[in-house]
């Protein structure tokens, strides 16, 4: 029984199938005709299609600046019609437009849309209605360029000096805007650099809580600003305090002064500071003249820089601390071992005798310094030299003859820091060499 329910159903579909998809093909067919003829209604949308703002001037004559908020001055906008129409239409044809002139007293102005094509066979729909906007006074203003850098020059260089083209900017906008702004900044990067740089650099707004303020209603009559960098290389250097004049008497400077810092840094083109070993400073604040106590001032060295030379530390301003000691000054008597003396230069065919050293053990002088200088020196270490060729000069001779001089005697191993009482003289004596014969008597 099932089988011939199955027979009857099989012999049914093929039975003039042929006829069959043929019926499907026409139907299909006149559905598209018939759909073609009746021009469908549909829909399509275009996003962020902007919105022109017409008729500012009636706004900004009066003095006011307007701000468009919440991003209203674009919207999405669908566009009904027949489908034909539509198949025409792009996104360019599409004009949004906010007439200022219908501007409300919430602000806010109507978008009205249209079509370059086919405008008046099609319906528009926004997903806004209208612009909003922000309408302030407008005030100009003018703020100075505030010009540093950013990074670090190559090592042994330093920044010597920043110039910009201008110094000055000029600000319009909102009144709102132009009161949040607080400085204006120039950031050249020299970060690397060993060498002077001119570059352009972009101005940037910031609050005074350093927010920067990015807003297109701010106007300026310049956004950037060419900046010049001058590099320069450094030195250290020590310093070098001359004192001007001597303690009381019975006082001695004890050594060289000491300051704080012992050395600065310097900057300048290498050419200048090839030659600059030392800042030498002189200066009146450091005179002792009459005193009897170490002397602790404080003394500005930047008048001692040489020319074209400044400090590497721009913060620094020149102040150092100086101190000079000055100690009392004490006397003692030096035993110096009579082998301890010799004449230089002397001449080859006269005797020579220093007659003070020839018959005793110790010759003794009398120095002066400070406790620990005069304290350090060790009397067997000291030689005595009496220069034979100074003494010829001085005496105003060219040539050695018998007889007594006096020549002065310098003393050497003696420390810079301890001074003599007096100048010492040696007794020199010159004397014949006696020729003897061949038997051993003297010949005169």
């Amino acid at each position: 029984m099932k089988n011939s329910i199955l027979k009857k159903a099989v012999r049914l579909v093929t039975n003039n199938f042929g006829l069959k998809i043929l019926a499907v093909i026409v139907s299909c067919g006149l559905w598209v005709v018939v759909d073609n003829i009746n021009d469908p209604i549909e829909t399509d949308t275009y996003y962020n299609v902007p919105v022109e703002i017409i008729n500012a001037d009636l706004v900004t004559n009066e003095g006011k600046v307007y701000e468009v908020l919440d991003g209203t001055d674009t919207v999405n906008v669908t566009v009904k019609g027949k489908r034909t129409v539509l198949s025409y239409i792009s996104k360019e044809d599409i004009k949004a437009v906010a007439d200022m002139s219908e501007l409300t007293f919430m602000n806010t102005v109507g978008i009205k849309v249209s079509s370059a094509r086919s405008n008046s066979e099609l319906d528009f729909k926004t997903n806004i209605d209208s612009v909003k906007l922000s309408i302030e006074n407008m005030v100009r203003d003018q703020k100075p360029i505030n010009v540093s850098t950013s990074g670090e020059p190559a090592d042994g260089y330093v920044v010597g000096g920043i110039k910009p083209s201008q110094n000055v900017v000029r600000l319009s906008g909102p009144e709102s805007l132009i009161e949040q702004i607080d400085h204006i900044d120039a950031v050249a990067n020299i970060d690397g650099y060993s060498s002077d740089i001119d570059t352009s650099v972009e101005l940037k707004l910031y609050d005074a809580a350093n927010n920067e303020i990015k807003n297109s209603s701010i106007k300026m009559n310049i956004s950037t600003v060419n900046v010049t960098v001058t590099i320069l290389a450094t030195k250290i250097v020590p310093l070098n305090f001359v004192v001007p004049d001597e303690p009381a008497a019975g006082y001695v400077i004890n050594g060289e002064p000491v300051s704080m810092p012992e050395t600065v840094t310097i900057a300048g083109r290498s050419s200048v500071l090839d030659s600059v070993s030392k800042i030498v400073v002189a200066d009146p604040a450091l005179s002792v003249d009459g005193r009897t106590e170490n002397l602790t001032t404080i003394v500005n060295i930047k008048k001692y820089l040489p020319s074209n030379v400044q400090f590497a530390d721009s913060s620094f301003g020149g102040n150092v601390n100086v101190t000079v000691g000055i100690d009392q000054l004490v006397t003692k008597e030096l035993e110096i071992p009579a082998r301890n003396f010799a004449a230089g230069y002397g001449p080859e065919d006269l005797k020579l005798t220093l007659r003070e050293v020839n018959s005793q053990e110790y010759y003794t002088i009398r120095i002066s310094g400070t406790k620990t200088a005069v304290d350090s020196v060790d009397a067997e270490s000291v030689m005595g030299v009496v220069d034979m060729n100074v003494l010829l000069e001085k005496l105003g001779i060219t040539e050695w003859a018998a007889g007594i001089y006096q020549g002065e005697i310098s003393f050497i191993n003696l420390p810079d820091n301890v001074m003599l009482d007096h100048p010492y003289l040696m007794t020199v004596m010159l004397e014949t060499i006696e020729e003897t014969d061949n038997t051993g008597n003297n010949n005169e």
